[in-house]
């Protein structure tokens, strides 16, 4: 039986966010606490903390396609929720590298982004991680849920009385031009689970100014075809 949130006291929490953060290294301002601090308080103590022991074939498949990361390439990940951070468990195991998890939703059971699927996967593969360091840098790891309706939220009475704590990227929820240079970054790569939704494209083509940018878009489809 799967133990619930109220046997993750703040201790426990925090491991597994070092498990995450661990590794980050240029990229460590832009790793979110938020949603370790979210879990934390959590109103719902009882969600039961669990995730299975492999990450979902979908996920697999996307990793079996990267490359061997380069440093002079910055990865940007957007992904729906708890896939995004299964493929950042993904890149620790495959290549040994680091998610900055940019991540700023304040989850609530009573909200769109109620948290009750990535909170359990948050903490699980936190801890786990915290059993596998990072070697390389890291990516940037979007949440493609922060703009969107929860899943399961097609109850209209459910839609008129949640809280929205939905967001949009802001100018400080990633590296600039002249941060990137420092950090030796010469090219981004962007990978995206439909089209780039309008605030990461709105990045990207910011990120057009300085370095060469590449754009992998409609990875849903792409999964739904091998399958």
């Amino acid at each position: 039986m799967a133990l619930t949130l109220e046997a993750w006291p703040e201790r426990r929490i925090l491991q597994a966010m070092r498990g995450w953060r661990g590794g980050c290294g240029p990229l460590l301002p832009w790793f979110r606490a938020t949603p370790f601090a979210a879990a934390h308080h959590y109103r719902d103590r009882m969600l039961p903390i669990d995730c299975p022991a492999t990450a979902p074939p979908a996920v697999k498949q996307v990793v079996a396609t990267l490359p061997a990361p380069a440093r002079e390439t910055l990865w940007i990940f957007d992904l729906p929720g708890a896939l995004a951070l299964w493929l950042g468990y993904e890149l620790r195991c495959r290549f040994r590298l680091a998610s900055a998890l940019c991540w700023n939703g304040w989850y609530d059971p009573r909200g769109i982004l109620d948290g009750r699927e990535e909170i359990p996967v948050l903490l699980a593969l936190g801890q786990r991680l915290s059993r596998r360091p990072a070697a390389r840098g890291s990516c940037l790891l979007f949440d493609a849920r922060r703009e969107t309706e929860a899943p399961g939220a097609e109850d209209p009475s459910r839609r008129a009385n949640a809280l929205d704590n939905r967001y949009a990227l802001s100018e400080e929820d990633a590296p600039t031009l002249d941060q990137l240079g420092q950090m030796g970054i010469r090219r981004a790569h962007a990978h995206t689970w439909s089209a780039p939704a309008v605030d990461l494209a709105g990045y990207l083509d910011y990120l057009e100014r300085g370095i060469a940018v590449a754009v992998t878009d409609r990875l849903m489809l792409k999964v739904e075809a091998r399958g």
